[in-house]
Parts: C-alpha cells; sequence; structure tokens
C-alpha cells in the first residue's frame, strides 16, 4: 500500500511538472521577427517587395538603426547576392561565416541596407532578375517615409553574379526594355529605379569575353550558368540578347559613380572583367575607381581559403567610397537634399 502511494504521488508529480513546463513553454520563434544586432541594429526579415503571378513572393531583408522622429533620412544601401544567377540568397554571400553581421554593421554606420532575394535562373532568365532589383528600389523608395530612406542618395552594391545586375542595373537609369514588367503596363507614376552610386564585387561585365579573358575553352553543347540566365547558350543566343546583358551597353556620362574591387588571384572572373567595365566607365568620364587586390582570388579568398581578415579589407575600402559619395549633410541642409557627393580617392592596389 505504501509502495503504491509513493507511485501515485511520483506520477502526480510527473503530471504538474509537465503541465508547469506545458503553460512556461517558450512560444516557437517567428522567422520573421526583428533580430537584434549589435550598436541597435534590427533586421526586418522577407518584408514583400513584388508579387509576380506564377512566381514565389519576391522579399528582402532590411537593416537598420530604427529611426527617431527628428532623424533626418538616410541613404540606402541595396545588396544583390551571388550565385551564379542560380543560388544564392539574400543572407549569405560565399566567403562570409555571418554575412547578416556584416550587413548589420554597415547599417550602423548610418545608412539604410537592403539585402534582396530576386528570381534565380530556374525561375526567370534575363533581363527578369534586373527587373526585380528594379522593383526593390522601387518599393524601398515608395517606402521612404516607413523607413527613413533618403531618396536622393541609394546605392546598389552587387557580389559576382550580383556584381553583374548591380552595374546593369546602375548604368540602366530610364531603360525601358529593362523595366519590371507589371510597372511597364501601369499607367500610375512609379517611384525611381535610378540609383546614385555602384559597388561592383567582382562581377562579369562582358560576356562575349568572359571565357576568353578566363582563358577558358568552353566544351561544345554543355549547359553553362550563364546560358541558364540567358535563357540561351552563347554561342546559339539571338543577336544582341548577350549585348543586352552587358552594363558595358547602357553607359553614358550620367551614369553613376562606381566602385570596382576585384581579386588580382580571380579565376572565375578575370581582373580583365573589371578593366573592360572601368575603361568604358573613365571614356565617358564617370566618377569611378578600381580596386584590386593581388594576393586575393574568387570572392576575395586567400589562396583559395575564406579569410575573414584578407575580406576586411575590401569592406573597409567600400565603406569609404559610401562614406565619400554620401556624406553626412550639414545641419543646416533640409531633409533629403542631399551634399553634395565627395568624389572618393583612388586606391588602387596592384
Amino acid at each position: 500500500m505504501m509502495r503504491r502511494s509513493f507511485l501515485s504521488a511520483l506520477f502526480a508529480l510527473a503530471a504538474l511538472s509537465a503541465a508547469d513546463a506545458a503553460v512556461n513553454k517558450p512560444a516557437p520563434s517567428d522567422i520573421n521577427q526583428n533580430v537584434a544586432f549589435p550598436d541597435g541594429v534590427t533586421v526586418a526579415r522577407d518584408l514583400s517587395y513584388a508579387t509576380i503571378e506564377g512566381f514565389r513572393p519576391l522579399t528582402l531583408d532590411l537593416y537598420q538603426v530604427p529611426a527617431k522622429p527628428k532623424d533626418s533620412p538616410r541613404p540606402a544601401i541595396v545588396f544583390v547576392h551571388g550565385g551564379g544567377w542560380s543560388g544564392g540568397d539574400a543572407r549569405h554571400q560565399t566567403g562570409f561565416d555571418n554575412f547578416p553581421a556584416t550587413l548589420a554593421a554597415l547599417a550602423a554606420k548610418g545608412y539604410v541596407v537592403a539585402s534582396v532575394n530576386y528570381r534565380l535562373s530556374g525561375e526567370a532568365h534575363f533581363p527578369g532578375p534586373v527587373q526585380d532589383v528594379k522593383s526593390a528600389l522601387r518599393w524601398l523608395r515608395g517606402h521612404a517615409t516607413d523607413y527613413g530612406i533618403d531618396t536622393t542618395r541609394v546605392m546598389v552594391w552587387g557580389a559576382e553574379a550580383g556584381g553583374q545586375i548591380a552595374a546593369i542595373v546602375g548604368t540602366s537609369c530610364g531603360v525601358t526594355t529593362l523595366e519590371p514588367a507589371a510597372d511597364a503596363k501601369s499607367k500610375a507614376p512609379m517611384a525611381s529605379d535610378c540609383v546614385q552610386g555602384v559597388i561592383d564585387w567582382f562581377g562579369p561585365t562582358d560576356f562575349a569575353s568572359w571565357d576568353a579573358d578566363a582563358g577558358h575553352t568552353p566544351e561544345p553543347g554543355a549547359a553553362t550558368r550563364l546560358g541558364a540566365y540567358l535563357g540561351c547558350e552563347l554561342a546559339d543566343c539571338a543577336p544582341g540578347i548577350v549585348h543586352a546583358a552587358s552594363p558595358l551597353s547602357y553607359i553614358e556620362s550620367m551614369s553613376p559613380p562606381f566602385l570596382i574591387q576585384q581579386g588580382g588571384a580571380d579565376t572565375l572572373v578575370p581582373p580583365a572583367q573589371s578593366q573592360k567595365l572601368y575603361d568604358a566607365l573613365k571614356s565617358q568620364h564617370v566618377p569611378s575607381d578600381m580596386v584590386i587586390y593581388p594576393d586575393l582570388g574568387q570572392d576575395f579568398a586567400k589562396a583559395d581559403t575564406p579569410d575573414a581578415a584578407a575580406s576586411a579589407k575590401p569592406v573597409a575600402d567600400m565603406e569609404d567610397f559610401i562614406a565619400n559619395t554620401f556624406p553626412p549633410p550639414p545641419k543646416s541642409a533640409a531633409p533629403g537634399i542631399p551634399a553634395k557627393a565627395a568624389k572618393f580617392k583612388t586606391k588602387a592596389h596592384r
């Protein structure tokens, strides 16, 4: 009898403990909730910037120090991820163990930073991804009041495939053939998709010469990631497609300032590709700088190994470019009216 009473009491205690645990069990985390980073930076994840029939919702993550009522609007930096047009997402970049922390650190310097998901090559061919980033730019300008964005100071930054997309977005302001399809059909006034600065991290710029510059001999008939992006293999593309997918085709004297950063030992996207973009920009007298890091390869890796210390230098140079292109407005300036951009000093490391 005593043993039975003991067991009954034990089971009752266990049931009470389980019930208490159920009551006090923490609620499951919401993947869309804001996440806090150092220096007061938060990120709003998976903000939907476009809905295209037949496709997944297009989203971006937005990093910022929450604005106070009297704060002046801040410049926006829009990141476009790499991945060969066929992979990747807004929260990862090869060579960085914690890329959201890198984006948050940039936001802590006084910027609104957006990292964009776009349709990949398995979902849409060129110009789909370019149109998506332009949609994101328009969405951000349309929500400028909500996020404290200075619509006159917006910069696009991309890496690898994202560098190519960023460069063509930056040089194609007002090009109707690259306008988002839904916007082209709309009669309502649209926010601008133009930018005031571009950062290109080792993006290919001239597809026609890419293989030759890299010393690659393409295998006849072989499928490539570039072919998936263009919707045709290079040798089979209709006339004009390869030309239309190059930022070189849109550069003019009014193109925004560029910073081009490239590993000198990069064999995937060789420095010759960056040189072509730089030369075309300079020929039109566009403020631009190209920085080559001799000992770094693809994704700013050192000896083919991601190296946080090695990538710190390109990040610091990029931050200098942003700060000089978008200097803090003088206290007397009206909100939303940018101060005259300072010229970025050349730092060509060869």
